[in-house]
C-alpha cells in the first residue's frame, strides 16, 4: 500500500472526505446573508482546523506525533496495545446513535432532540441512574437554550414536524 508521510494513504481517507465535505458546506454558507451565515460558518471553519490537525496527527512525522499526543495522549503508539478494540457491532451501534441523533434533530428540532439523546445515552448506554441522566439532560438542555436564546438571540431549528413549512 502506498505510504505519505510514513502514514498508509487509506488512513487519510475518512479525515480527507471530511475535510471536502466542511469546504462544500463552507463554500454553501458564504452564499447567505452575514446575518444568517454567522454560525455556519464559524462551525465550519472550527471543522476545517480540526479535521486538518486530525490529518496532520496522522502523519509518522515529528509534528504528526507531536499533534496526536497533544490531542489525544491515549493514541501514541506505545499504549496501542492497551487500547480496547471494540467489535464491528458495537461501533455500528455509536454510530446509529449519533445517525438517530441527527435525524431527531431534523423532525423534531434542536431544542427537543438534546434532552432526548442526552438522557437516553445517559440512561441506556452509559447505564447512569434515572436522576443523574434527567438533571444532566436538563441542564445540557438549558445551556443551548440560554446560549442561543438569550445571549446570541437567535432561533433555535425547530425540526420538520413543528416548524412553519
Amino acid at each position: 500500500m502506498k505510504r505519505l508521510w510514513g502514514t498508509p494513504v487509506s488512513e487519510y481517507l475518512p479525515s480527507f472526505a471530511l475535510l471536502i465535505i466542511t469546504a462544500i458546506y463552507l463554500a454553501t454558507a458564504y452564499t447567505y446573508s452575514p446575518d444568517a451565515r454567522a454560525v455556519p460558518a464559524g462551525v465550519a471553519w472550527v471543522m476545517v482546523g480540526l479535521t486538518l490537525l486530525d490529518l496532520a496527527s496522522r502523519t509518522k512525522t515529528r509534528f504528526g506525533m507531536a499533534v496526536m499526543h497533544w490531542l489525544n495522549p491515549a493514541g501514541d503508539a506505545d499504549k496501542a496495545e492497551a487500547r480496547a478494540h471494540y467489535p464491528a457491532l458495537e461501533q455500528i451501534a455509536a454510530v446509529l446513535w449519533v445517525a438517530l441523533f441527527v435525524a431527531m434533530m431534523v423532525l423534531i428540532g434542536i431544542l427537543y432532540s438534546v434532552p432526548l439523546y442526552v438522557f437516553a445515552s445517559l440512561r441506556l448506554r452509559g447505564g447512569r441512574s434515572l436522576l443523574l441522566s434527567a438533571a444532566v439532560a436538563a441542564g445540557a438542555t438549558l445551556m443551548i437554550w440560554a446560549l442561543f436564546d438569550l445571549v446570541l438571540q437567535l432561533e433555535l431549528y425547530k425540526g420538520v414536524l413543528f416548524s412553519d413549512i
